[in-house]
């Protein structure tokens, strides 16, 4: 670069964007920003509609933990991704605090010193296969117009839910059932099994959680809108903490069953199709069945429309991407 810019050359290097892959459905792009935001080294533009599924670093580290950690487990074979994986306690007090964060139902801020001395990654819970019988249904419950949209407001701001096509998030929204809670009732307890995911429409709550015979620690305050319990649709996992109501409160509620009746009859259920897509992921290979299928649920659905920029070379990575359908191209910007 010296030489082609010297001052006394007439003619300056150019640079321009080179093409240097071309990607299709089932490729893959962006894996090394699940372990740092590295600057992205190429430019990826979509080419025609292409639908994208995408895994956020900080979700992956909620479900899986430090991928550093994962990596350890046969350091050996990723001596050609030029990889430095660090030594065991080298990561900074944030990042620390991130492997921690293993609570789901609630944020963890406040929880992450306290549950410091247990274990950190979540204990696999298989649910039994969803069946959906003959002539299923969806159920419906009465709702107002400005419910609908109250309700309809309110899914948009929750990860699980927010990336539902317009049919499939209707019918959900049609599914949500009214709850009523008094004060100081819960309306989840930690250990309990998970039966249903929950909106707040009106009132507070706090959330508590408890480690063995030690005093209730309150780590959370939920307010209109606050969603919590989706462990209970995605695992039928145990609550981790507890919800307790400070005023009259009235809820949503979505039972478990329906939603993933729903999710089966809709033709939504891809999970081994997107395993598939994760198993072809080298950095991914350490990971357990179970592990995969838990990001093959936390993908999110992106469109994007020919020519859309999905990630610009330099700027700092934090997602993953595979692609659903259509394709991509890379670009890398080089002297000519």
């Amino acid at each position: 670069w010296l030489l082609d810019n010297h001052p006394d050359k007439t003619k300056r290097a150019t640079h321009a964007q080179i093409l240097v892959r071309k990607c299709l459905t089932g490729d893959f792009f962006g894996e090394i920003a699940l372990l740092n935001a590295v600057p992205r080294q190429a430019t990826v533009k979509a080419v025609s509609a292409t639908t994208l599924l995408v895994l956020e670093r900080s979700a992956f580290q909620r479900l899986c933990g430090n991928l550093f950690e994962i990596l350890r487990r046969d350091i050996g074979k990723y001596s050609d991704l030029a990889i430095e994986v660090p030594e065991e306690g080298d990561e900074d007090d944030e990042d620390e605090q991130e492997e921690q964060e293993v609570l789901v139902d609630e944020p963890p801020a406040a929880a992450r010193a306290y549950l410091n001395s247990s274990v950190r990654r979540r204990s696999n819970v298989f649910m039994e296969a969803v069946v959906v019988e003959k002539g299923w249904v969806a159920p419906t419950f009465p709702k107002s117009p400005e419910e609908m949209l109250r309700l309809d407001a309110y899914i948009g701001l929750t990860a699980l839910l927010r990336h539902l096509d317009i049919s499939l998030r209707n019918t959900v929204i049609q599914s949500f059932e009214k709850k009523y809670f008094s004060l100081g009732e819960n309306l989840i307890t930690q250990g309990d099994q998970g039966d249903y995911y929950y909106i707040l429409d009106s009132g507070t709550a706090d959330v508590f959680i408890q480690k063995g015979n030690d005093p209730e620690l309150k780590v959370n305050h939920y307010t209109a809108g606050g969603a919590f319990g989706e462990l209970a649709l995605l695992h039928g996992d145990t609550r981790r903490a507890t919800v307790r109501a400070t005023e009259e409160c009235m809820t949503w509620a979505l039972d478990r069953d329906t939603f993933r009746k729903i999710m089966m009859q809709s033709g939504k259920s891809t999970m081994s199709e997107r395993v598939t897509f994760l198993n072809k992921v080298s950095i991914l290979d350490e990971l357990t069945a179970f592990e995969k299928f838990k990001i093959a649920e936390a993908l999110e659905v992106r469109e994007a429309i020919d020519g859309e920029v999905i990630v610009k070379e330099g700027d700092s990575g934090n997602n993953f991407y595979i692609i659903n359908k259509g394709g991509c191209n890379c670009y890398k910007t080089l002297p000519q």
